[in-house]
């Protein structure tokens, strides 16, 4: 399946982010593991820089000034202090960094307790020792080396908020926020999944939409819920359209068809109506011929006037409803139908009627009681009875058929 452009986009999108949370992750790898070999390195960088101290206060404690001497020494060395000892008395105190030249320092007891037994150790050792000292959420890194003439050098160097704790504070932050970056980018991974989802659902809905007019979308519960309803409701339009425009070409091929019988039974009658006038002429004078020459002229007449409707089959056409009498219909109905009757040995019966008055269609209401009349002696057993009562109340005909 291919995607729009759009949603082509929304991908590449989604395996950038793919590729940046997998950067943030080995990332997070490599900052934990150089968290946790901090303490590590800068100890060993920092005793290191305390062994270099020492032993260059050794070899300038040649110098009378010893205050001189180690002041230009550790001033090569920021945030250490030192000076030399001779038995457990301090003889030269200095810290370049943030004192002056001569100035009086005054060192902890916890300090000066550690400078004693790194100088006791390096006496034995016969080198650089070294003593860490963990002074709260401080570390104290001290070095010590001894000399000639009974004197040692030492340095000491003071790491501020480099406890356990702090350290420990330092990587829960980290993960922290390593965290709430992991948990952002994966909300970020879930809404584009879940986007490129429902893209994927609506271009499949649209590729069946072209052949099934009836299939809607599935609902989404994201933002693109707004986009299914629309569509949906357009299909619904759609549909509703197609079925208007299918139901309006019906009616036009049946108004096709049903002109085309209507054209093909006029001619015909025509001819019959031709043939009535002619035959009316030649019975000219003969008063039994002439009510039923009127009748089959009326008749032609009523059926011309139906087919007239149905060729013209107009809206607008004039209605041919008015207020009329009843009885000359009923009589007009029961005169056709009565050769019929008569050959199936059927007796019509009419009674009522004389001053009902209805709002009707004459030929209309003609044709159906014409049906009414044909089926009920149809269903007439030889020498029954089919009578017809008009009542003026509700304007109703009643047919009844009795068995001889």
């Amino acid at each position: 399946m291919r995607f729009p452009k759009i949603v082509a986009a929304q991908r590449m999108q989604t395996w950038l982010l793919v590729t940046a949370l997998v950067s943030l992750f080995l990332i997070g790898l490599l900052v934990f593991d150089l968290t946790r070999n901090l303490r590590t390195v800068v100890i060993s960088d920092t005793q290191r820089n305390l062994a270099n101290a020492v032993t260059e206060l050794i070899n300038a404690g040649g110098r009378a000034d010893l205050d001189a001497a180690s002041y230009e020494t550790l001033r090569s060395y920021p945030e250490v202090e030192g000076g030399y000892l001779t038995g457990n008395q301090i003889v030269a105190h200095t810290f370049p960094t943030h004192t002056e030249r001569g100035s009086q320092l005054r060192q902890p007891d916890s300090e000066r307790v550690e400078v004693l037994a790194a100088v006791e150790e390096a006496k034995r050792s016969g080198g650089v020792s070294h003593r860490i000292l963990h002074d709260g959420r401080d570390l104290v890194l001290v070095a010590a080396k001894a000399g000639s003439q009974g004197r040692a050098a030492w340095c000491l160097r003071r790491i501020f908020n480099f406890s356990d704790s702090s350290e420990l504070n330092n990587r829960i932050h980290l993960l922290v926020v390593m965290l709430v970056a992991l948990i952002s980018i994966c909300f970020v991974l879930r809404l584009s999944f879940s986007m490129q989802r429902g893209f994927g659902v609506i271009n499949s809905g649209l590729e069946r939409l072209q052949t099934d007019a009836s299939h809607r979308l599935p609902d989404q519960d994201h933002e693109l819920s707004s986009i299914v309803q629309a569509v949906n409701k357009m299909a619904a339009g759609r549909q509703a359209l197609e079925s208007e425009l299918r139901r309006e070409d019906r009616l036009r091929v049946m108004g096709r068809v049903v002109a085309g019988i209507a054209h093909e039974i006029r001619n015909p009658l025509n001819s019959i109506r031709l043939t009535i006038r002619l035959l009316a002429r030649r019975l000219q004078g003969e008063s039994s011929s002439e009510e039923p020459i009127a009748l089959v002229t009326a008749e032609i007449d009523r059926l011309d006037t139906l087919l007239k409707s149905l060729l013209v089959f107009r809206a607008d056409s004039v209605e041919k409803i008015r207020r009329q009498p009843l009885q000359p219909i009923l009589h007009r109905t029961l005169a056709l139908v009565k050769p019929h009757a008569e050959e199936l040995g059927v007796t019509l019966r009419s009674s009522g009627g004389e001053e009902c008055l209805a709002r009707v269609d004459g030929d209309y209401l003609q044709q159906a009681l014409m049906n009414q009349l044909l089926n009920a002696i149809d269903a007439s057993n030889r020498d029954g009875r089919v009578e017809i009562e008009v009542h003026q109340r509700s304007v109703s005909t009643t047919l009844r058929h009795k068995l001889g």
